[in-house]
Parts: C-alpha cells; structure tokens; sequence
C-alpha cells in the first residue's frame, strides 16, 4: 500500500523534468515557474475535494483508537508515544539515517542537470536523466520497497536501496558519458523507491502505530533538513573547486554512514519485532 501511493512522488519527478525543461525552452523560467506553480496550486485544491472518509471506516477507527489509549496507559505496552520514542537510541539512529538519504536525495535532484550540462550534455537530454531517475522510482516503490520488503523485512530492503544509492553515486563520481548518468539515475531511483517506501513501515515496526504519525513527522523532519543542507554543501563545493566530483563523493560517503547507522539499528526493547 505505501508503495502504491509514494509511486505519485516518482510519477511526478518523472513528468516534471519533461514538461519544465520544454517550458523553460520555450517561455523562459521566470514564466515556467508560474505556470508551473498555478498548475499545481489549482490541481492539489481541486483532488482534495475527493478525498472523503468513509463514515463506517471513520467509526471503526475511532473505537480503535480508543482501545489503543487504553492501552497505551497500561505498564508494558508495546506501541510508543513521541516523548517515549525520542527517549530511545533507535529514533536518533533513525533521524541521522533520514538525514543522510534526505542529503544525497536533494543534492542529486538538484544538481544532476547542472553537472551533466557542465559535461557538454544538453539542457532537455540533462532533464531527461533527472526525470528517468524519477521515473525508474515507480519499480523501486513497487518491487524493491513494496514486493521484496514484505517478504524480507523493511530493514534489510532499505538497507539494499541505501546499497544501491551509495554505489551509484560512487559511479557517479566519475561517470563522464551520457550513458554512464542514464545508469547512474537508474541505479539511483531503484534505490531511492525503495528507501521512500520503506521508511514509514520502519518506524512502525519500531514504534509502534498508535502514534505513527506523530513520530514519523518528527523523525522525518531530519530528512527535510537534510535535503536543505544537501544542495547547499554541494553546490557550494561545485563552486570552490569548480566541478561536482568532490561533492558527489562526500554524498556517497554520507549514504555510506547512513547504511552502517541502519546495519547497527535494532529493535526496540518493549517491541522486540523482527525488522
């Protein structure tokens, strides 16, 4: 089921570079931007008047809850609560993780087209890799995040999609040719749908769903932060020493500390589920 609805997040990075590259091409950013963001301010407000809960549902959920506070209160619960969670060494464990797949995340979706330009590559076909990246996600969300993780636990399929994103980025370092960043974006999506998918089942078998929301927001804010930090510590490495390849190797080396973060992440002690 996640995987069925991040797919939209990969759906629209595989769209977005196509139709915004030609509307530059054609209008210039200043006008793209705008078309672009009335296009989606008038979409989202439009899809939202059709979500509606089922009222059947919505009481059975209620009861649910209920219980669910019920037994949160008693001595031994499994589920947590946000201020019982961030008291637990896997939280952290799992925010620097966030972290550093929000890092390498942003600072490729930002700076793909830039380096690939910088190569002699053209705008549209530079475009064209960012939005292969995106799209290939769709088989990351699906078969690697959604198929494989159910079978093999979450745990073990992020740690194969981090896999995936540490070694394209090393290959990244160095890839000169058009085909080598096609590779690059494919290896990369793959491990990024899985990673996406698997994140929010992660805190679940961790924590617990009675406040799963609340603690995947708060730990999913570092992946945020990260995505700021990320574009900036690239971009900024790009300009001192003139090219993306130091910057893109301390990216893979962020990925690689995040995969030993989570091959060390173990369950927590009250709920003690295989992850």
């Amino acid at each position: 089921m996640t995987g069925i609805v991040i797919s939209g997040l990969t759906l629209g990075q595989l769209i977005g570079p196509l139709v915004i590259s030609r509307l530059i091409a054609a209008y210039g950013w200043r006008l793209s931007c705008i078309i672009l963001g009335s296009t989606v301010m008038v979409m989202i407000v439009l899809l939202a008047q059709f979500l509606k809960r089922d009222q059947d549902q919505a009481g059975r959920l209620r009861a649910r809850e209920k219980g669910r506070n019920k037994q949160d209160s008693k001595p031994g619960s499994q589920d947590f609560i946000l201020k019982e969670a961030v008291r637990t060494p896997q939280f952290w464990l799992v925010a620097l993780i966030f972290f550093c797949v929000g890092f390498a995340t942003f600072a490729i979706t930002v700076h793909i087209v830039p380096h690939a330009t910088k190569l002699g590559i053209s705008a549209v076909t530079a475009a064209n890799i960012l939005a292969i990246n995106g799209g290939i996600g769709i088989i990351g969300n699906f078969v690697l995040g959604g198929i494989i993780g159910d079978r093999i636990g979450n745990r073990k399929a992020f740690i194969i999609g981090i896999v995936l994103m540490a070694a394209s980025l090393f290959w990244l370092v160095t890839a000169k040719e058009v085909w080598m960043l096609y590779l690059m974006a494919v290896a990369f999506g793959i491990g990024l749908g899985g990673v996406g998918t698997s994140e929010s089942p992660l805190i679940a078998r961790l924590f617990g769903l009675s406040s799963h929301g609340l603690i995947y927001g708060v730990a999913g804010f570092s992946w945020t932060f990260g995505g700021a930090v990320g574009p900036l510590v690239t971009g900024y490495m790009c300009d001192i020493y003139g090219n993306y390849q130091l910057a893109f190797l301390v990216c893979a080396i962020v990925s690689v500390f995040g995969l030993l973060l989570l091959i060390i992440l173990r369950p927590t002690k009250r709920r003690g589920i295989e992850l």
